[in-house]
């Protein structure tokens, strides 16, 4: 079967749920039979490994809890790394999901080419900063940071970086604002609830409005 959509955008601050809304979307596309194969890209092993290799400290520098970037150009350098790693392991039956978070989303995007964001569709995920700010700290406390979901972002890249985005600002004035501005049909997943029954209905609301895309796009 040929996949309409296999590149998934997630999007969304650290601590908007991107991991769980993960793990509870591809139970129900995979009960709707939309993909044999979910497979799920996170730019933050790849963005390590750029910091791991610069062993100068030229591009970023330790600190208390996590790193600071000192050369921002590195988040596009990975995006890029990302667009090409999900060309290789685009096949049939298998979507793909692309999560990561920045404070400019048009831009982000840009790193990506005509020829993936012409397959993509984006779930944005909607959490005020406070909400995010809060769990950020939560996971980090409950998981020590000892696997991919739990690294924390330290709370003053939070307050710099990611308090505020782009498509936020679009949603603020309204949802098609934000699917106007958007590059690729976008669904929004608003998130603001903590725990997965209280996320249940809007997963359930988001599988199918993919399921719509999917079908309109015939």
């Amino acid at each position: 079967m040929i996949i309409k959509y296999p590149f998934i955008f997630l999007l969304g601050r650290p601590g908007c749920g991107k991991s769980v809304i993960y793990e509870m979307l591809i139970k129900k596309l995979k009960v709707g039979g939309l993909a044999k194969e979910f497979i799920r890209i996170d730019d933050f092993p790849i963005l390590k490994e750029l910091f791991d290799k610069d062993v100068h400290f030229k591009r970023h520098r330790k600190k208390a809890g996590g790193f600071e970037v000192t050369d921002w150009s590195i988040v596009d350098e990975v995006l890029k790394i990302v667009n090409e790693r999900i060309k290789k392991l685009e096949k049939e039956n298998r979507m793909i999901f692309i999560e990561f978070a920045r404070n400019n989303y048009l831009q982000a995007l840009s790193n990506f080419t005509p020829e993936v964001l012409s397959k993509s569709l984006i779930l944005y995920i909607f959490a005020p900063y406070q909400v995010c700010y809060q769990r950020n700290i939560k996971r980090f406390q409950e998981k020590g940071g000892e696997d991919l979901d739990s690294h924390i972002v330290p709370p003053d890249l939070m307050e710099s970086y990611y308090k505020e985005d782009d498509f936020e600002k679009f949603l603020m004035e309204s949802e098609e604002r934000l699917k106007r501005a958007s590059p690729t049909p976008l669904i929004v997943i608003d998130s603001r609830k903590t725990g997965r029954a209280k996320l249940e209905p809007e997963i359930e609301k988001a599988a199918e409005a993919l399921k719509k895309k999917i079908k309109e796009r015939g």
